[in-house]
């Protein structure tokens, strides 16, 4: 009988004789290799990087390669990679490739004690990933100090396609993480033929990137448009596989040619003659009244009277002005119009928002989509529905809207005197609820007029008037500061924080070096209010961490036991209960909050009855943003917006330079009403115990006729999974597909159409980096969410 240990060896040789495997190091800090399983070869495996016995990494070996699909082994996606920071290099050491949770060690060790690599040229060049239609986007491990990184899109050897890296992506490696360069871009028209493509991506430099070649079919119109036109509207089972392609793949157009947007997909016209209408035109300058009148003239079925109201700035003007319009040549209108000098109504534009007033009897205000345009550039400013918190920031919709002739005279005995006051008047004297405040305003989704860009100085001081005037007529008390915007004017309001005691939720599991940080930033503004702390532990047992849950009672701060499996809404729940606050604020242990006033900050914003939660901009240590605000509807799932953005900028319309009103944002950082969470019945842990809990927490509030409102005015920090790692781990797939599958059962019409995301905007991975092709529903919209459906029993 052979020894224990000897049969042992045995079989584990044996069974490491079923994988094919390779580890190489290929650059400075880059391995890469292959691992499949011949029996198998369509099995992705993952596997597990270990230095001198340590896991330290986890990948699924499902990159392409290229030598594996020429020999004929499965489809060649049996490829992965590891970066490893300067630090984990340095320490030297055996890297060892081995099957994850079997122990096999298929493959030969590397000695990272060799020589160092003399090259800056890394084999991990970075990634690529179609995310539909003709639209890429990736990152390049470039070094940030390299000038004008590039990527460069080859089809058959020839170059189709090169676009600058002008984005930001925040790489996560083991032992650290770095901001590198990204990148968005659309293929040519030309490719979409229906055609199976096969592209090769590479850096600036020649180096392919991860994910290259590139597999992609893109049709010239959305594929269920081009299977109606083929096969008829009968084939119901066809269709539904053509709606879920366009859902999760869709077709988009890029930002950068809204002239070429705007010809292939124009706005519909309205059938019927309208009403007559009072145009205000807000500057006298000849040349600008000249091309407002003439874009009036080519509105068919419109009939309309215009008055240029002398103003320096096309902004502000005399309300005495405008009173003598009204009261002469407009007495006899049901609608005014009001624009600055120099705007372009497209064709169908004015008409479009007078009937969509007179559709909406009770509506107050209406007002579209527009661009902002000079003689060298034009962007397109796709608006969301009504957003109370970002009219008052920006002013947003306040360009090009109509009014109803009782509203516009009720504005002017309230002194009106700017675009922004004349059109945030309409507010002033309506309750505070936001459902009452929403009903009366209509967003037409669809571009409406062409605006020259503003006096940006002068805009900001009108807005900051007019919301100054505004809240004071709704005697909120708020202090309303400039702003800094770069398309559009911005404000800063801040209101004082209502009474009451805030309550702080922080689960953890062990990583007290995470929770020691965080509590550090916190710690002096808590002190300040004699907020409560709650710790709710999840069964740590690093001796660590008891150490300083045991510092955090001795302080006054209240630790709670959860043992059991990770589930992250169960644990806000258990504390929750034991929270005496009538605000609360849950707390990842991995965010930290930078600077003096993040907490005044985040309850000023509660200082509106409306308002039920209040959630933060977030950024990873490197500087990219980790989250700013959650769209819902690319992959008919939920999407973090802005992650492609660095810290300062400004992001598409500004909107990370003012606070707003997002479906949804991340319970990181999220302080909510007491009362609210109750009455919504808490986070479900039932059906979204790890992911969607935040999403499905704050579309409940919605649908109660709350407000969620995200602020940008604080500096806050979230090192993102580092306390349990990622989600989208091999080994929690069906974990997450249960709960997508859940979100899309209770939430499907919002996931369709969400209220704060404009339905001009694509439904790309990554949003508010493309259009939509075509633009979706372009119906008149209020803001609001609908109630939840029920969950099928069994998800």
């Amino acid at each position: 009988m052979p020894r224990p240990e000897l049969r042992r060896r045995t079989m584990d040789e044996a069974d490491a004789a079923l994988h094919r495997a390779a580890l190489e190091r290929v650059g400075p800090r880059s391995l890469t290799g292959y691992c499949y399983d011949p029996h198998r070869p369509t099995t992705r495996v993952v596997v597990e990087l270990q230095i001198d016995g340590v896991a330290v990494a986890w990948a699924q070996a499902d990159a392409f390669v290229d030598g594996l699909a020429r020999a004929g082994i499965g489809d060649g996606f049996h490829g992965f990679a590891f970066y490893l920071t300067p630090e984990i290099i340095a320490g030297g050491g055996r890297a060892q490739l081995a099957v994850a949770n079997l122990g096999l060690t298929p493959a030969p060790p590397v000695d990272l004690t060799a020589a160092a690599f003399e090259t800056e040229r890394d084999a991990g060049a970075g990634r690529v990933r179609w995310i539909g239609g003709l639209q890429l986007t990736g990152w390049l491990s470039a070094s940030v100090e390299r000038l004008a990184p590039e990527v460069r899109v080859s089809l058959d050897g020839h170059l189709i396609a090169r676009t600058p890296a002008d984005r930001w992506h925040h790489v996560q490696e083991v032992g650290g993480a770095r901001p590198v360069p990204a990148f968005d871009l659309h293929l040519p028209a030309s490719l979409a033929d229906g055609a199976v493509k096969r592209l090769v991506v590479t850096d600036g430099m020649g180096i392919p990137l991860r994910g290259s070649p590139l597999t992609l079919v893109a049709f010239p119109d959305p594929l269920l448009e081009a299977i109606q036109a083929r096969y008829g509207a009968e084939h119901e089972a066809t269709r539904a596989r053509a709606r879920l392609f366009d859902t999760l793949l869709p077709k988009s157009w890029p930002l950068s040619d809204p002239e070429g947007w705007l010809a292939a997909h124009p706005t519909p016209r309205p059938e019927d003659p309208q009403p007559m209408v009072a145009v205000a035109i807000v500057g006298e300058e000849e040349g600008a009244v000249t091309r407002t009148l003439k874009s009036l003239d080519q509105q068919s079925g419109l009939t309309w009277v215009a008055a240029a109201l002398p103003s320096a700035d096309c902004v502000g003007f005399h309300a005495d002005d405008l009173a003598a319009f009204l009261e002469a040549d407009g007495r006899d209108c049901a609608t005014v119009l009001a624009v600055p000098a120099g705007a372009e109504f497209l064709a169908g534009g004015a008409a479009r928002l007078t009937e969509a007033l007179t559709r909406a009897p009770t509506a107050r205000l209406a007002h579209g989509d527009i661009t902002l345009c000079d003689a060298t550039q034009e962007t397109v400013l796709a608006f969301p529905s009504f957003d109370y918190e970002r009219w008052l920031e920006q002013g947003y919709g306040a360009l090009a809207f109509a009014v109803p002739m009782r509203e516009a005279r009720e504005a002017l005995r309230s002194g009106a005197d700017s675009l922004y006051r004349f059109a945030n008047s309409q507010f002033d004297r309506r309750a505070v609820d936001a459902a009452e405040r929403s009903d009366g305003v209509l967003h037409l989704p669809g571009v409406v007029a062409r605006i020259p860009f503003l006096d940006l100085g002068a805009a900001t001081n009108h807005l900051v008037s007019a919301t100054r005037r505004h809240l004071a007529m709704r005697r909120v008390s708020a202090a309303v500061r400039p702003g800094r915007g770069t398309l559009m004017p911005a404000a800063r309001v801040v209101r004082s924080p209502p009474p009451g005691r805030v309550s702080v939720i922080i689960p953890i599991r062990d990583r007290a070096e995470l929770l020691q940080r965080c509590l550090t930033s916190i710690e002096p503004a808590l002190d300040s209010c004699a907020a409560e702390l709650i710790i709710v532990d999840n069964g740590s047992t690093d001796p660590a961490t008891h150490a300083l849950l045991r510092s955090v009672q001795g302080r006054g701060g209240r630790v709670i036991a959860e043992p059991g499996p990770f589930n992250y809404a169960r644990l806000c729940n258990r504390a929750f209960a034991e929270a005496r606050g009538e605000f609360v604020l849950f707390l990842n242990n991995d965010v930290e909050l930078r600077g003096e006033g993040w907490l005044d900050e985040l309850l000023g914003r509660l200082g509106e009855a409306s308002t039920d939660a209040v959630g933060a901009v977030l950024r990873w240590p490197s500087g990219v943003i980790q989250h700013g605000g959650i769209v819902l509807g690319p992959g008919f799932s939920a999407s973090h917006a802005f992650d492609d953005r660095f810290q300062g900028d400004s992001g598409y319309g500004d909107l990370l330079r003012v606070a707003n009103e997002p479906s949804a944002v991340t319970g990181a950082c999220l302080l909510v009403r007491r009362a609210a969470y109750a009455a919504v019945g808490g986070m479900d842990e039932a059906h979204f115990p790890i992911n969607f809990n935040d999403v499905d927490l704050c579309l409940k509030l919605l649908a109660r006729g709350g407000r969620v409102v995200m602020t940008p005015h604080l500096d806050a920090i979230h090192v993102g999974s580092a306390s349990r790692g990622s989600d989208r781990r091999p080994d929690q797939k069906h974990r997450y597909q249960r709960e997508l599958e859940a979100l899309r059962a209770r939430w499907g019409d919002v996931l369709h159409a969400d209220p704060a995301y404009s339905p001009l905007l694509a439904l790309s991975d990554n949003p508010y980096t493309a259009l939509a092709c075509p633009p979706r529903e372009l119906l008149p919209r209020l803001r609001r969410v609908p109630t939840a459906r029920s969950i099928p029993i069994g998800l």
